[in-house]
């Protein structure tokens, strides 16, 4: 009996839970998670409120959610418990409530707030109750400027005082935002709500029992959640599932009285009659059974614990025991069923008589139900049904012109596995008609059963059979109390062996919350009201509606009707506004409740992470003086189209950027324009002012143009006052010529790029327009000489945009800076606790003087594809033109050729006089004949025995030729016929960037047909996934017809097949996405302007040729009925960020790298609600990945190559993508991976240590000279350039003495200087310790300006002779040595002069003080403790 109460619990539970769908637009934006959040209602302290004869009236608190944005409510109202107010006086008490309330969301939007009213409920002299608002606030649960806390932490979650409002929240249908700044609202004086908002990640293995947009509190029941040990105990705060069981389902069988042929029959007459009055017409209204499915699913009363299974059925005959043959393109085979099945079939068979029924062919495991008895399978009964159109709509409407599908549900039924546990063949009756069910679906009717006894009428709806098994244990199972019961008789049947009776009565008056949303069906109102107050129900009307399509599939919004409660006139509840959409499939993608072995989120040791390259925000302009600098060093003007100079935009002032006024400009044609003007070296670089100030060359990559490389540029002429920054020495930049010499044109360096929309692809402007106001041009920075990168600086893009001017031009002072990374995974027997992030070091290198302008032009029509994206330096570039002509057939075909005997000096072209460049051409043949003549040659035949000769040798050509003709014309012929059937398509695809195209396939035949969609290419693919097509559609705004399984997926061909009726058309969906790329490596070097390298540039653009993709479209006889032919023309792809990574030869290279969420394009503010990035590499040998995490938390892209022998390097592009469609990636990296030599050295703080290395020469003998990455803590011998001999092997001596304790990273490099080509690289990795410190010092220094703090301490000499000692220091910008090298007796005591520099801060520091010998040895260690206050 106590079963039998938990299934009437299901059913009152299914009837009192009604909530309402958030808007339409908020579904399809919303995010792929929930976030679960917790509102803690603590207290409302001031609260005025009327006293009635005198007694303390009862207070409640309500909280429900609203949408401003689209002004309507969302979920349900939470009712809370009934509390007196206490304290205060008798005019402002304080109430107490100490409760906290739960609901997730996948709605992040500051629209989006919690309203909380407080009414006062008191009985008047009748007894009645009377209801009175004293108040109410707005809750705000996202905020863009702060981060919420998780309230299942251990940390207190502040307290937050919200001003109440007077009246009655209706008053927000008549409000806009900012609510709190409108005037209709009035504040309660010294009346506030103190609460508390939080996330609660404790929530997230409970949210799959919990509908979205639905607040609960302690009190509800839901069933599937545990209830607490604790009586009283917030149980939501710690949320745990019960245990889940395993169930299987056999031999499944659905019976509809009569049978199931009249069954079908009457429907589909019927829906003909609905649809010839509907649309008003007499002929061409029948309709057809499409599919037959079965959707199961397990439900609470309060939504499905997943989304809904999908079978479909097969219609099984008794009579000849096979199966009938489907019209689903899903399911276009017929297959012998099972010998199980049939057998298990025959009972019922005998129980129903002769006829038909459906069968589910496969066996069922339900992995999703719990151990409560709470819990229910639901299954529904849904056709889809096919409604052609007629001829004229066909002529009329020809890109819609195959019929329309739409689902109608037919029967349902809710069974609580718990009812008997131990009986193994289950029948339960089928229901129908207007009645609420868990999907929110209109059922077909049941019969009409007024003249039948009561059991027939139990039955008339039809029944599913089926044998269960289930691994649950029935005596652990318990009923919760406080459920109400239901009266006797309400129960409709569920037949078993004992005869007991358990299901839902449809008798019920409120519409049910829904469950799922399927595609192309209707989406209905939902009514919603106070779910604690017991009144009385009355009975709903039902809105039908006829079904109606439009682009997309999204039906049109329908109005919704008020809610029809008994409730007091002044008792609040939230009103739907708007279209009403259920999004209760959105389904928390969590791990089960409770896993044996669950895998955390974890970062290995040997991953360190990593952030991208750096972006500075300094892009500032230069000042007065600067700019005066800058025009009379005589740089290279920039003059727009009319030779004037462009409009001077100052980045220090914020601009206003219209993109669409930027679309709409008449001068489409842009022309970029890049100046590097001078470069400033800083920090320790300005103390070698006196010394060659070096050469640098830039690399950077501008939109989808070819990365470009400079040249060498000599800094040249310093400028005191170019730059802003004292500490910084600027450098003209100046051109060099072959021999090393200055160039005699204007200093610095000009890039230019010519972006014509006519060569571009239809819709490119758009896009670089969009990439110019949000992208950032990131610039590396090289060092000429050493072949080592000095840093890199980024500028913003957004400046070149006109704004309706002629030209315009920025100049800019950028950092440069250079990112430091301590990698703890190149040093052997290193490790670490968990994760920790690296340390990174940002360190100032310099700053560019850049200038960068956009000249307007006019397009122009004649340009070619890609030929208006041209690179143009000094040098200039000059596109080359492609000419075609006919050839003759000897040139076509060499078996021809071989066969002819004419001379190739007697074959006379033929002439067409039209075309351009013929009359210079005949020019010129006309003076060879003349010179020909002159010279006595004639190649005429003079004699007639060469007559006949060549007479002979033509016929036999002739002959030769119309053999070959009629060869080949079977051929001409077959080739002329498919060019018949062939439709031409052009794409242009880029690297990971989808192509999505529709391709109208019909079946010309007047059978039905199987037809395969065959051909070569792995790129390509055809979309069979509805999801992922729906998704495409979308994107592209296509408002083609979608039909789900459509392909026949039971086919064991590698070729899509689709089923089509005759004389059918559908639409075949196909993505081209390739993520093959470019990746050939460039000499690490400058390139040299006087050396031409086209062979280079062939080879490098061999991923962008052109290929053609012939798609087959074969019917069962393997001929073709249409072929498509898709030309592919790839184009460049934009890169927007470039990594280095140098990591020892035949290692794995293993890198995280954090992901910036704040400037992630299409990403949310503050990038909540995105918990996943997907990943591709253009190298399938390289592993990329990016786990899952919660909302909120960073993201990491996980690197791991392969690397190969120094000096090996990789290049290869990792695209990022928000979609699992991998639509198109939001980031494309360029990475490139260096093989360099280890050296592992260990030494000690301040002292040197000494390591030899070997070199070998060349092939050829070269001028070489090595260079370190840190002159100061490393020198090499020998310093200057030596020259190395062809096949020798020379030995670099390599002296390192760092400075600070821990892991450094040095670079060797060993450079051409007559080439500048790097000839070999090592990577030296020091492991330092400290020194054994022998004297501590404590010292006090004064913060302020001045000359600093001079100070003394004495050294003994240890030695009995005399002895030379070298003073050095840890910390050179702070303390200075009076002598760095001293001389002291033998037992003698020295004194040694310190001198502090001044410090403007206050703070500590710990200076040491090494004292070593002549070889650099450490002798002693003294350490300063200075403090400066």
């Amino acid at each position: 009996m106590a079963v039998v109460s938990a299934a009437r619990q299901w059913k009152d539970l299914f009837e009192k839970n009604v909530h309402l769908p958030p808007a339409f637009d908020r579904v399809h934006t919303a995010h792929d998670i929930s976030t679960p959040f917790c509102i803690g209602l603590k207290s409302i302290e001031g609260l005025s409120q009327r006293l009635d004869v005198g007694k303390q009236p009862e207070n409640q608190i309500r909280v429900s959610l609203y949408d401003a944005t689209y002004k309507n409510f969302l979920g349900r109202q939470w009712l809370g418990p009934l509390t007196t107010a206490q304290g205060g006086g008798e005019n402002k008490p304080r109430l107490k409530y100490n409760q906290n309330v739960y609901f997730h969301t996948s709605i992040n939007s500051i629209g989006v707030m919690a309203i909380v009213e407080v009414i006062s409920i008191t009985m008047d002299q009748n007894g009645n109750t009377k209801y009175h608002p004293c108040g109410w606030t707005i809750v705000r649960i996202f905020k863009t400027d702060e981060e919420l806390p998780d309230s299942s932490r251990s940390s207190t979650v502040p307290v937050q005082k919200i001003q109440m409002y007077y009246g009655s929240p209706r008053a927000l249908y008549f409000m806009e935002e900012p609510l709190e700044e409108n005037n209709l609202l009035k504040q309660i004086p010294e009346c506030f709500l103190h609460c508390t908002i939080a996330t609660h990640k404790a929530m997230l293995y409970a949210m799959t029992v919990m509908p979205e947009n639905v607040i609960v509190g302690n009190n509800d029941i839901i069933p599937g959640l545990q209830d607490g040990n604790t009586p009283g105990k917030d149980r939501l705060k710690k949320a745990k599932l019960h245990k889940q069981v395993l169930c299987t389902i056999e031999a499944l069988n659905i019976h509809l009285p009569p049978s199931v042929e009249k069954f079908e029959d009457e429907l589909c007459a019927l829906l003909s009659e609905d649809r010839r009055h509907r649309e008003n017409r007499q002929t061409g209204t029948n309709v057809s059974i499409v599919e037959r499915r079965l959707l199961i699913g397990v439900h609470n009363g309060w939504c499905y614990l997943s989304k809904p299974e999908l079978h479909h059925l097969d219609v099984w005959s008794e009579g000849n025991k096979v199966m009938k043959p489907q019209a689903s393109p899903s399911m276009r085979r017929s297959q012998k069923y099972m010998s199980t099945s049939v057998r298990s079939l025959n009972g019922a068979v005998s129980q129903h008589g002769q006829g038909t029924m459906l069968v589910l062919k496969n066996r069922l495991e339900i992995s999703e139900l719990l151990e409560d008895p709470m819990l229910s399978l639901v299954f529904t009964l849904e056709y889809v049904i096919g409604e052609p159109i007629s001829q004229e709509e066909r002529k009329m409407y020809s890109s819609l012109s195959r019929g329309n599908s739409r689902i109608v549900a037919l029967r349902w039924c809710a069974w609580n596995p718990f009812l008997h546990p131990n009986q193994e063949n289950i029948s339960i009756s089928l229901m129908g008609g207007a009645v609420p069910n868990p999907n929110d679906d209109l059922t077909y009717k049941l019969p009409d059963t007024k003249m039948q006894d009561a059991d027939a009428g139990k039955h008339a709806g039809g029944s599913i059979n089926f044998y269960w098994k289930c691994s649950m244990d029935a005596q652990s199972l318990h009923v919760p109390m406080g459920a109400p019961h239901f009266l006797q008789g309400s129960m409709p049947s569920v037949r078993s062996d004992d005869g007991s009776e358990a299901l839902p009565s449809p008798d019920s008056g409120k519409k049910p919350p829904s469950g799922r949303v399927k595609e192309e069906r209707e989406r209905k109102g939902s009514f919603a009201g106070p779910h604690s107050l017991q009144v009385p129900q009355m009975q709903m009307p039902q809105m039908q509606m006829p079904q109606t399509f439009y682009p997309q599939g999204y039906p049109q919004q329908m109005p919704q009707m008020p809610p029809m409660y008994g409730m007091a006139p002044n008792t609040y509840m939230p009103m739907m506004q708007g279209p009403a959409y259920d999004i209760s499939h959105r389904q928390p993608s969590i791990p089960p409740p409770h896993p044996e072995i669950s895998e955390q989120v974890f970062r290995p040791t040997h991953t360190p992470i990593m952030m991208p390259l750096p972006q500075p925000d300094r892009a500032q302009g230069l000042s007065r003086a600067a700019y005066a600098r800058l025009y009379s060093a005589g740089f290279h003007p920039i003059l727009d189209r009319n030779k004037e100079p462009p409009e001077v935009i100052d980045p220090n002032v914020p601009v206003q950027i219209d993109l669409i006024k930027e679309e709409q400009d008449t001068l489409q044609c842009n022309e970029i324009i890049f100046q590097f003007l001078a470069f400033s070296k800083y920090g320790s670089d300005i103390q070698e002012k006196n010394k060659h100030a070096g050469t640098v060359f830039f690399t950077f990559q501008f939109y989808r143009c070819p990365q470009v490389t400079t040249e060498r540029l000599l800094l040249a002429k310093p400028q005191n006052d170019l730059s802003s920054d004292p500490l910084s020495m600027p450098f003209i930049l100046q051109r060099l010529e072959k021999d090393g010499a200055l160039s005699n044109g204007p200093p610095g360096l000009e890039v230019k790029y010519y972006m014509d929309p006519m060569s571009m692809k239809i819709g490119e402007v758009s896009l670089l327009l969009s990439h110019l106001y949000r992208q950032r041009l990131h610039i590396d920075v090289w060092d000429g000489d050493s072949l080592m990168r000095i840093g890199s600086a980024s500028v913003p893009l957004m400046y070149l945009c006109r704004s309706g001017h002629e030209a315009v031009q920025s100049t800019f002072e950028l950092d440069v800076v250079m990112m430091e990374y301590d990698d703890p995974n190149l040093i052997a027997g290193t490790q670490s606790q968990g994760a920790q992030p690296l340390g990174i070091q940002s360190m100032m290198k310099g700053k560019l003087h850049f200038r960068m302008a956009n000249v307007g032009h006019y397009s122009d029509p004649k340009a070619n594809l890609m030929d208006g994206m041209l690179t143009k330096t000094q040098q200039g570039i000059t596109p080359k033109k492609k000419v075609a002509r006919a050839h003759h057939i000897t040139e076509s075909n060499r078996e021809v050729a071989a066969l002819l005997h004419s001379h190739q000096d007697q074959v006379i072209p033929e002439r067409d006089n039209n075309r351009e460049g013929d009359s210079e051409k005949l020019r010129k043949l006309s003076r060879m004949e003349a010179v020909r003549q002159k010279e006595g040659i004639d190649n005429k035949f003079n004699t007639i025995m060469n007559y006949k000769t060549e007479k002979q040798e033509r016929m036999r050509d002739f002959k030769t030729l119309e053999i070959y003709r009629n060869q080949s014309k079977k051929d001409g012929i077959l080739n002329m016929l498919s060019q018949a059937i062939t439709t031409d398509h052009v794409i242009n695809p880029a690297f990971g960037s989808t192509e999505f195209f529709e391709f109208v396939l019909k079946n010309p035949y007047n059978v039905q047909q199987t037809f395969t969609v065959e051909f070569d290419d792995k790129y390509l693919h055809v979309i069979t996934d509805a999801r992922e097509w729906r998704y495409f559609k979308q994107l592209n705004g296509l408002q083609s017809p979608l039909e789900e399984g459509m392909f026949t997926k039971q086919s064991k061909s590698q070729f899509a097949e689709i089923f089509l009726r005759p004389k059918e058309t559908v639409y075949i969906p196909f993505k081209y996405l390739s993520f093959k790329a470019d990746h050939t490596v460039h000499p690490q070097g400058p390139v040299d302007p006087f050396k031409k390298s086209e062979k280079k540039i062939e080879k490098s653009e061999d991923t962008l040729k052109e290929s053609l993709i012939r798609v087959h479209f074969n019917g069962e006889d393997s001929k073709s009925v249409s072929i498509m032919s898709l030309k592919v023309q790839p184009i460049p792809h934009v890169i927007d960020q470039t990594f280095r990574f140098h990591s020892p030869e035949q290692t794995f290279l293993k890198r995280s790298i954090r992901i910036p969420m704040d400037s992630l394009p299409g990403v949310p503010v503050g990038g909540r609600g995105l918990n996943q990035l997907f990943v591709r590499c253009s190298d399938p040998n390289i592993i990329t990945e990016c786990k899952a995490t919660q909302p909120g938390e960073p993201l990491d892209v996980y690197l791991k190559v392969a690397m190969g022998a120094s000096p090996q390097i990789k290049r290869f592009y990792i695209a990022i993508f928000t979609d699992a469609f991998m639509s198109k990636p939001i980031q494309v990296w360029q990475v490139y991976a260096h093989s360099l030599q280890r050296v592992d050295v260990s030494c000690v703080e301040g002292q040197t240590s000494r390591f030899s290395l070997l070199l070998r020469g060349t092939q050829s003998s070269r001028l070489v000279r090595c260079f370190s990455s840190n002159d100061q803590e490393m020198q090499l011998y020998p310093n200057e350039q030596f020259m190395l001999a062809a096949g020798a092997v020379h030995e670099l001596s390599v002296a390192v003495r760092p400075l600070n304790e821990g892991i450094k990273i040095f670079h060797l490099n060993v450079v051409d200087i007559e080439y500048h080509q790097l000839i070999r690289n090592w990577l030296i990795c020091v492991t330092c310790r400290s020194p054994m410190i022998s004297r501590v010092f404590d010292l006090s220094l004064p913060v302020g300006g001045g000359k600093g703090s001079s100070k003394r301490i004495t050294y003994t000499n240890p030695y009995p002779h005399k002895k030379t000692f070298i003073l050095l220091t840890n910390e050179p910008e702070l303390l200075q040595f009076k002598e760095t090298r001293i001389e002291v007796e033998g037992g003698a005591e020295h004194t040694i002069g310190l001198r502090f520099a001044p410090v403007m801060k206050t703070g500590a520091s710990e200076v040491m003080v090494f004292i070593n010998d002549e070889d650099d040895k450490n002798e002693e260690t003294f350490k300063i403790n200075a403090t400066y206050s």
